[in-house]
């Protein structure tokens, strides 16, 4: 009798999925000759197991002693940049042994995949695994592993900053956007003190730190890290945490460090500024450890897009959302993005959940929230397109439920689900919220095509179907995601969701407002751009003016109002200086000065120093500058073409674009023909 064909195997030691099973994304249970999936599909001729050569050179790439960190390394802060080389054997060779990432439709390499997998269907004998490769037993680590003199500086640098482990523990923080994030760094943190916390006590020493720094690096550079779809939380978690700590998951953990502390306690950290920013050296810690992976030639993996993001985060906090490094980093993490595929993962119609795919796909849609909000800020083309990216929502489940150690939990939740993704019971969790804000963000990127491509031709009725479609979307949210006038007097509401209420609304309006200016520029005449404007304004003010409920959110209040806030604010400053003709009767000359004058309180509130404080400042001079124009000189009558320049720039050093992210403010047509009729 023939023995069975033995099976193909992972690094990870997991059964390798047959190929359709795995181009699909779907749970495979391996059976040879053909899986039961294939069998069900009658797709038995093209179910074949093959083993990925490339994988061999991953291996013995990951057993090379690290490379120098380039001095070039634009996340390496010049004063301590490393530049020494090892004395180790020469890695010229790494870039060409990284791997070429994620290969799409028109890449080199897709006939021969092709050709690959038929030439499989009528080739047996490739099923089995070749006699030498990965799969044999590992290849011994090599005896010397030194760090040249820069890069042991780097190292110290960032352990020296490693709080002790009481402290360590009260930092780590999270908002409920992010709890997916704290749902393992609790672990890795616990288990990270577990095996190292004895190098932070009282003794801690330089010699010390060097030999964990020695056995982080070693870790970085010769672990494998697999985000394979069929591994599990607690098989992807223990690849960087405890003894096989890397320096992915440390800069992780800073970023969490720092970045939470002041959202819960208004308790001064010393990582933190006065205005609860992590501080340069936290910053730069995070800075480190991203270049230690690229000096320990690390593959490019999930974990390292993560810190990668966060490092993005911390830099929009500290030097803004509209400057030029945020923009940068913003451009390194969608390459590192699209690098590893993320963009493009399938949309199979019988997809299992499996907790590696849901990860992916919540570490896209963090990714692209965030950069619409960077897009919407600063008018300059995006970066990502739903053109090309196939990646589905992540479905609307627990955290629990995606870190549970029962393979089966994912398998059953899948009955919870109606087909939209949505929990049919409208549980709430971290990511339906970052579901919600993915949708409007979705909606957003198609406006903006419209709003900054300079060779498309959009009509009124085209514009008035995605309005339609705007509503349609908010209608079908959870209803306790609906925010009402309500909420913020009622002591019971828990803070975060009061907060997420209230953004959801603002991202709603604010998509409203860019339809409602690109009405107008199309001649569209039934405007409500003014009843827009005066909701938004009417939202964002609570941030400053109900301090005591929402001051665990004080850290968001300078890009709040520079993206809700002020463009609102452009538009009550023009309806004040020449009143229009509309129907909404909460919209006086009284309610406007009232409005615009708790905004500029707000504006006030936020200090220069502040991440986008200059801004803040400028357009402050800017609405004071109407209110005394209003206050002080006779208003005109609804429907008179008031004889105002409205060009400040004269009085203020200060480019009037910023009121309007794409320049509408400064109209091409009088504004005393609109009206909300």
């Amino acid at each position: 009798m023939n023995s069975p064909t033995p099976l193909l195997r992972r690094p990870n030691g997991r059964p390798q999925a047959c190929e359709p099973c795995r181009k699909r994304k779907v749970a495979c249970d391996h059976t040879q000759p053909v899986c039961n999936r294939c069998r069900k599909k009658r797709q038995a001729g093209d179910c074949v197991y093959l083993a990925s050569e490339s994988r061999a050179l991953h291996a013995a790439r990951r057993l090379q002693p690290p490379s120098p960190l380039s001095s070039a390394s634009p996340a390496v802060p010049h004063s301590i940049s490393p530049d020494v080389s090892e004395t180790p054997p020469d890695n010229r060779g790494n870039d060409r042994q990284m791997g070429s990432g994620y290969l799409g439709f028109t890449s080199f390499s897709a006939v021969f995949e092709e050709t690959q997998i038929s030439l499989s269907s009528v080739r047996s004998s490739l099923a089995t695994p070749p006699e030498s490769s990965e799969y044999s037993q590992e290849n011994p680590t090599p005896d010397q592993f030194t760090l040249s003199p820069r890069t042991r500086e780097a190292c110290l640098f960032v352990l020296k900053n490693v709080p002790n482990p009481s402290r360590g523990k009260i930092c780590l923080r999270s908002s409920p956007a992010e709890a997916w994030y704290y749902y393992f760094l609790d672990r890795v943190l616990n288990s990270f003190y577990e095996a190292f916390g004895h190098y932070f006590g009282p003794q801690k020493s330089d010699k010390s730190l060097e030999e964990l720094a020695t056995i982080i690096s070693k870790n970085t550079t010769t672990l494998p890290l697999s985000d394979d779809d069929d591994i599990t939380a607690y098989q992807w978690i223990a690849q960087f945490s405890g003894s096989r700590t890397r320096w992915e998951t440390l800069g992780l953990l800073f970023g969490f460090w720092d970045f939470e502390v002041n959202s819960i306690t208004i308790e001064k950290s010393l990582t933190q500024d006065e205005y609860g920013r992590p501080s340069p050296v936290t910053k730069k810690c995070v800075d480190f450890c991203v270049a230690l992976c690229h000096e320990c030639s690390t593959p490019t993996n999930s974990m390292l897009l993560f810190v990668t993001y966060r490092r993005l985060i911390m830099e929009t906090i500290i030097f803004g959302d509209m400057s030029r490094r945020s923009w940068l980093f913003l451009g390194e993490v969608v390459a590192l993005l699209t690098f590893l595929g993320y963009h493009a993962l399938p949309d199979a119609p019988d997809y299992q959940p499996s907790f590696m795919t849901e990860i992916k796909r919540r570490l896209y849609y963090q990714i692209y929230n965030t950069h619409m909000v960077m897009v919407s800020l600063t008018g300059r083309p995006p970066l990502m397109s739903r053109t090309y990216d196939t990646t589905p929502l992540p479905l609307d489940i627990g955290n629990s439920t995606l870190y549970s150690e029962n393979e089966d939990a994912l398998i059953k939740v899948a009955d919870s689900i109606n087909h939209t993704g949505w929990n049919k019971d409208e549980r709430r969790f971290s990511v339906t919220f970052m579901r919600v804000r993915a949708q409007l963000a979705m909606l957003r990127e198609e406006i903006m095509d419209i709003a900054l491509n300079t060779r498309r031709h959009t009509t009124v009725e085209e514009l008035l179907a995605l309005k339609a479609r705007e509503s349609s979307t908010v209608a079908g949210f959870p209803s306790f995601i609906r925010y009402n006038d309500s909420d913020l007097e009622d002591q019971r509401n828990d803070v975060y969701l009061l907060y997420w209420k209230l953004l959801m609304r603002l991202d709603h309006l604010l998509n409203v407002f860019f339809l409602e200016r690109l009405l107008l520029k199309h001649g569209h005449t039934q405007s409500e751009l003014l009843s827009v404007s005066f909701e938004m304004i009417t939202y964002t003010l609570p941030f400053w003016t109900h301090q005591d409920t929402l001051l665990p959110l004080r850290g968001d209040c300078e890009w709040l109002i520079m993206a809700y806030g002020v463009p609102a604010g452009g538009i009550l400053c023009q309806e004040l200086l020449r009143p229009t003709l509309h129907n909404d009767p909460r919209i006086t000359r009284s309610s406007l000065i009232q409005k615009l004058s708790l905004l500029v309180g707000f504006l006030d509130w936020i200090k220069p120093t502040a991440p986008n404080g200059d801004l803040c400042s400028k357009c402050k001079s800017i609405i004071k500058h109407v209110l005394d124009q209003a206050l002080n000189a006779p208003a005109p009558a609804p429907g008179f073409e008031a004889a105002f320049d409205w060009d400040f720039t004269t009085q203020v050093d200060f480019d009037f674009d910023l009121l309007d992210t794409f320049g509408w403010t400064r109209a091409d047509f009088s504004l005393s023909q609109q009206t909300n009729a």
